[in-house]
């Protein structure tokens, strides 16, 4: 089965690698960087990103967008700030026909999803969501490692699963697509709320009290878009949100323990890249007061990111008011 994966980052690249270890796989990654194309093709590596591994000698990089025509399953590895920006370079040769797989994480400005976005932009109904807790770091060196996957039709499931096939990455689905979708975004906030956390409460009671709270809003918003509980409960839910809080690996987290130990910079704000906090800004749009009156720690991160403040005080009579 012919493969593409738009994006030659951390996540892109190690998808891209462990698909191509299934022999029934031609996987074809895409990078604008033509010394980088040059470099996968002749040396097998992408030192920007892996300075120390060897890439399957069976993947191959592209620069050409109109490569994408050729390919039966399109993975999106981008980062969800750049997503619309770049699609619109392949939606002139993707078709329906084509399975487009989303393993980006984020909403956009305008509180779509991306996948309600790339349904738009291709005319498409044929994608689905692949989340889970996973580090590229890991996958690269093969780490057994589970994901989600949100589809609509049988036939989408089975592909997904085939193509998966003698790789590391073992799957779950479930037809909740935007549930699967909305948990990618809100764990990433919670990341930076649980970093904070772990610095300001030195005892497992306390910071364990917070965490209760954190899934009862994490709940409370998976209902509020439509979410099914049941997915809370999956690889994409529970899982990627304690892999994302609870491991120095997470930038969202690593934020959230500066913050906690009064090592940011209020100047910071305006420069923070972090994808919890672009998130945090959207997602509190969108909400109603009366939501926003169940979610006290939500509410407490986000008056920190919109003032002028350097720290942040959790106060458990505050929040459990």
């Amino acid at each position: 089965m012919n493969i593409f994966i738009i994006g030659s980052g951390t996540f892109g690249t190690a998808i891209a690698n462990e698909l191509a270890r299934n022999i029934n796989n031609k996987v074809t990654i895409f990078s604008r960087s033509k010394e980088r194309k040059n470099e996968i093709n002749n040396f097998h590596t992408n030192k920007k990103y892996f300075p120390k591994k060897k890439l399957s000698h069976s993947l191959l990089c592209t620069n050409e967008y109109s490569d994408i025509q050729n390919a039966d399953v399109i993975f999106l590895a981008l980062p969800s700030s750049s997503i619309i920006a770049n699609v619109k370079f392949f939606s002139n040769y993707i078709s329906s026909n084509q399975l487009v797989v989303n393993l980006s994480k984020g909403i956009l400005s305008n509180g779509r999803t991306i996948i309600e976005f790339l349904k738009t932009e291709l005319k498409s109904d044929n994608l689905v969501s692949l989340k889970g807790p996973s580090f590229a770091v890991e996958i690269i060196e093969r780490a057994d490692t589970i994901l989600t996957l949100g589809y609509s039709t049988k036939k989408q499931k089975e592909i997904i699963f085939k193509i998966f096939n003698s790789t590391c990455i073992y799957l779950e689905s479930t037809l909740d697509i935007n549930g699967v979708e909305i948990l990618g975004v809100v764990k990433n906030i919670y990341a930076i709320l649980l970093g904070i956390v772990d610095e300001q409460f030195s005892f497992t009671n306390s910071r364990f009290m917070i965490l209760s709270k954190v899934f009862d809003e994490i709940k409370v918003l998976n209902n509020e878009f439509n979410g099914d509980t049941k997915t809370l409960f999956l690889a994409c839910g529970l899982g990627d949100i304690c892999l994302t809080s609870f491991n120095n690996l997470s930038r969202n987290r690593t934020l959230g323990k500066k913050i906690g130990k009064g090592c940011y910079d209020s100047k910071e704000k305006n420069m923070v890249v972090v994808e919890g906090v672009h998130s945090l800004k959207i997602i509190m749009s969108l909400l109603s007061s009366t939501t926003q009156k169940k979610l006290p720690l939500l509410n407490k991160l986000f008056l920190f990111f919109d003032s002028e403040l350097n720290e942040i005080e959790l106060d458990l009579n505050e929040i459990y008011k």
